[in-house]
């Protein structure tokens, strides 16, 4: 690996975290990843409403111009509401909506029949997705976070997930709505988002809180101030916890860390070595890293091929990857693109000098091949003519 010299040089230590009275909590950068603080970040928790993140991403990718029919398992489950029908058809984005503003358990069920055909099979796409985001310690048996001592995620294994649905530009709207409604039944159904954070912290743009005895009070919270998005989790929190704990967390992490862009277009690579040839390359976007305020931190790089090594190479053509770690932490990786044209390189043709070497090498094959045909008992034998 190749190094690059510390984002910032200063002799501060790492900043002092808030006291929080969450069992567990993290900090993320949401945008790479990040971890910025974490307290028992893998210790297996009740989630309670914020399961439905999952459930909402899903319907999103999987769902999103379906009709949801409401059945009557969906109405009938017990917990917070968004008071549907059995028989009621709505469109999935106002079903979904109304399920992230006020965590109707209802909403859930009914988002869960519509995508995936049966409760059962939408968990199991829940647990897959889990996994294929590598999610620690996430376990889901049901699509609305109601109790089960199997339904259980870490704070670090929900900042993934978090972290994942807030790419998709739909979730990210859907999180940020502050009221939505439903067709009249009789009466016209309006819904409040219950995240004050949405209406008392600036930049606050979701995610989703949530409430059981059994979980006590959980939250997925997000907020963007200056181009950085910020993703915490609180798990087993308290009712008068809650709200300072994710206030001040996520104001400490605007406030103790600086983005700094560690690799960028600018930035000065070695030639990436394809075969006998030095590409001249690029980063082909920015990475960047959220530095503690006046500490030093160690950049590291390293450049991996993603092309033959006699491919031919164009200017401004993606030729590898660039994997960066901070302090001996992966950060990310970000595309490399060449620099200029390199025609194909065909491979080297034979020199005349170097046939005696090749020649004495096949002397030595046929020679011992003999020595070893010699040895080798006949199979067969030579019988008298009769």
């Amino acid at each position: 690996m190749a190094s690059a010299p510390p984002v910032r040089a200063a002799t501060a230590g790492p900043p002092t975290p808030p006291s929080l009275s969450a069992t567990a909590a993290v900090l993320v950068d949401g945008q790479t990843g990040q971890v910025l603080y974490s307290r028992n970040a893998l210790q297996p928790l009740y989630p309670a409403s914020i399961t439905k993140i999952m459930t909402a991403y899903l319907a999103i990718r999987d769902g999103w111009t379906r009709t949801v029919r409401v059945s009557q398992a969906a109405q009938n489950q017990p917990g917070s509401s968004c008071y549907l029908r059995a028989g009621e058809s709505l469109p999935m984005p106002a079903v979904v909506d109304c399920m992230m503003l006020v965590s109707g358990n209802d909403a859930a069920w009914a988002v869960a029949e519509t995508v995936s055909g049966s409760v059962p099979a939408f968990v199991r796409l829940m647990n897959a997705t889990a996994q294929r985001w590598h999610a620690p310690g996430v376990h889901f048996t049901n699509p609305s976070g109601l109790p089960d001592p199997n339904h259980v995620v870490t704070a670090l294994g929900m900042a993934v997930i978090a972290e994942h649905a807030m790419q998709n530009p739909i979730f990210r709207k859907v999180v940020a709505l502050r009221t939505t409604t439903l067709p009249p039944d009789p009466k016209p159904r309006v819904y409040y988002n219950q995240n004050r954070l949405l209406y008392d912290f600036p930049g606050a743009v979701g995610i989703k809180l949530g409430y059981t005895v059994e979980a006590d009070e959980t939250i997925v919270a997000a907020a963007e101030q200056h181009g950085v998005l910020l993703i915490a989790v609180l798990l087993h929190d308290t009712p008068q916890g809650l709200w300072p704990d994710a206030e001040h967390l996520l104001r400490w992490g605007f406030t103790q860390f600086v983005p700094d862009p560690v690799v960028g277009p600018r930035t000065a690579l070695p030639a990436l070595t394809l075969g006998s040839r030095a590409v001249p390359v690029a980063a082909g976007q920015t990475l960047v890293y959220l530095a503690p305020r006046g500490q030093t931190v160690a950049v590291r790089w390293r450049l991996d091929p993603t092309v033959p090594a006699t491919a031919p190479v164009r200017r401004g053509q993606t030729v590898g990857r660039l994997m960066v770690s901070v302090d001996g932490q992966p950060l990310g990786a970000v595309p490399l693109v060449a620099a200029q044209t390199d025609p194909a390189r065909p491979p080297a043709s034979w020199r005349w000098r170097d046939w005696p070497a090749a020649l004495a090498l096949a002397g030595l094959g046929i020679g011992w091949w003999g020595r070893r045909r010699r040895r080798r008992p006949r199979p067969w034998r030579i019988e008298a003519w009769p």
